[in-house]
Parts: structure tokens; sequence; C-alpha cells
């Protein structure tokens, strides 16, 4: 199935663009449908290259504007939401696409999104106050009904919008890389290659951003610095994928592997802590090779 619908996608300009703005437009309602129109654009920019992509993103980001000038009617906000959704995965399928390592393009995509967070906090110091603006207004109401009085519910909006900045970006550095290996892997289902999960299994992201990420840490231990933290956690969200490529590596030793590791995925779904152990695991395997012991 998935073979036939990357073959469609990459059949013609009028396919891809039909496969990438539907989904693009499907997104306004089901906001997950993005990840596979941005999967298109990667599949196409590995297929057919760049320029091709090019193509399909201005033709997309036209036609959302003129959905939206009809609809709401206010065209700027449509452009933007296209661009927002496709020229982040453009970008690393970009870089993919001119060094074929999907290592480096990861590393890239964590240090992209650590310069994209120093800017946004020299442009905007008052991103802050902002947060809690726009979180009291969402969670004030729930936090009231879950038994939090007023002094509560305003100490932990304050906490958390801290961090929301870092949060946002570090959530769309993972997303914009899940979204790379996924056309990655359609591009390897059409040329019926096993690359992907070969790539996959061995990625490693290195000891320069995993020695970076832990001295950013303890940096923001020692500091006590919300800005460090959330620095930190922009440089070490990838390494969740590194840990993920590590269970991947480690159920496919086991006798009973595939249950171990859809249980793996339901706790990363359902537990939230269950990240945070992934990306230590991420970061481990940098420095102790834990795929090779297990082998």
């Amino acid at each position: 199935m998935m073979k036939n619908f990357a073959s469609f996608t990459l059949s013609g300009k009028f396919p891809a663009f039909t496969v990438v703005f539907g989904f693009l437009l499907f997104a306004l309602i089901f906001p997950l449908s993005a990840i596979i129109s941005g999967a298109g654009i990667v599949l196409i920019t590995l297929h057919a290259g760049p320029k091709n992509s090019i193509s399909i993103i201005l033709a997309c980001i036209i036609a959302l504007a003129l959905v939206s000038s009809v609809f709401i009617g206010h065209a700027p906000l449509g452009a933007a939401t296209a661009a927002a959704q496709l020229v982040p995965s453009f970008i690393l399928a970009v870089i993919f696409y001119s060094t074929r390592s999907l290592p480096l393009s990861l590393q890239a995509a964590a240090l992209l999104g650590a310069l994209a967070f120093v800017i946004v906090s020299a442009l905007f110091p008052g991103s802050e106050q902002f947060w809690q603006k726009s979180l009291s207004t969402i969670l004030v109401p729930v936090l009231e009904t879950g038994g939090y009085n007023a002094e509560q519910s305003a100490l932990l909006i304050n906490q958390t919008a801290k961090f929301m900045t870092g949060l946002l970006i570090a959530s769309i550095v993972l997303v914009h890389s899940s979204i790379l290996l996924f056309g990655y892997k359609l591009k390897c289902i059409v040329d019926d290659s096993p690359q992907f999960e070969s790539d996959f299994k061995q990625m490693r992201l290195g000891k320069v951003l995993a020695i970076l990420t832990v001295s950013v840490g303890i940096w923001a231990v020692l500091a006590q610095s919300s800005y460090a933290a959330q620095l930190c956690g922009i440089l070490s969200i990838l390494f969740f994928l590194q840990g993920m490529a590590v269970i991947h590596t480690t159920t496919g030793t086991m006798t009973k592997g595939r249950l171990w590791l859809i249980i793996a995925y339901i706790l990363v779904i359902f537990v939230p802590q269950a990240i945070l152990v992934i990306i230590l695991l991420g970061i481990s395997e940098t420095f102790f090779k834990i795929r090779e012991r297990v082998k």
C-alpha cells in the first residue's frame, strides 16, 4: 500500500501536488496529516531533486493562501501555514540529498533548532509573558476543574511558561526529523531497497553533539537556567530517535522482540517520562556502544 502511494506521488507533478496539498489541507482538521504531506516533499526531493520540490511547495503555498482568502479572508495565514509545514522538511531533505548522510542531516536539524531558539529568544525577550497569557486562557479552566486553586494554577502556569519556547522548537525539530525518516523510508520502498532499515538501526549522531548536549545540560543544572534547559532539550531531542534505533536493534535479537517493541511504543505514547529514558539511552549509546555490546 505504501509503495503504491509513493509511486503515485512520484508519477508526475500534478499527482505530487495532489498528495502534498491534499494532506496539507486535511491537516487543518487532523494535524497529523501534515506528516504525510511533509514526507511527500522529502520523497520528491530525494527522488527527483530539490528543484521539483520547490515548484510543489510554491504551488501549495499559493493554493492554501487562496483557500484561506476565500474561507477566512486572510491569505497570508494560509501561506504561512503551508510554508511552516513544508519548508523545514524540505531543508532537511536537501541536506540529506546533498550529503547522503542521515546522521549529518539529523545533527543539522538539532543545530538549526538550537540556532532558531537563540534567535527567537533574542528577538522576543518577552515571550515568557506571552506564554503565560496564552496558557492562562487555555489551562486555568482545566486546572480549576482538576481542583487547583488560583495560586496553584498561577504557579504551574508560570513555571511551564519558562520552557514553552524551547519545548515548541524541540517538538518541531523532532517532528520534521521524523518526517525526514518517513520520507526516506518511502523512497527505499519505491526503490525496493533495504537501506532505510540498515541506516536507521546503525544511526549514530556522534560524540560532538552528545558532548555539547551533556555540557549544556550540566550548565542548566548548575546555573538553574531555564534558557540552558531549553537549549539542552532542543539538542537532546534527536537522541530520542537514536534511542529508538537502539531499541529496534535490541528487540530484533530477542525471541519476542516484536512484542517488546510494541510495548516500547505504547510506553512512549502513554508515559511521557519514557521519552526522557529513551533520550538518555540514545546519549549513552554514543559513548558506550550499547548495540555492539548487545550483538
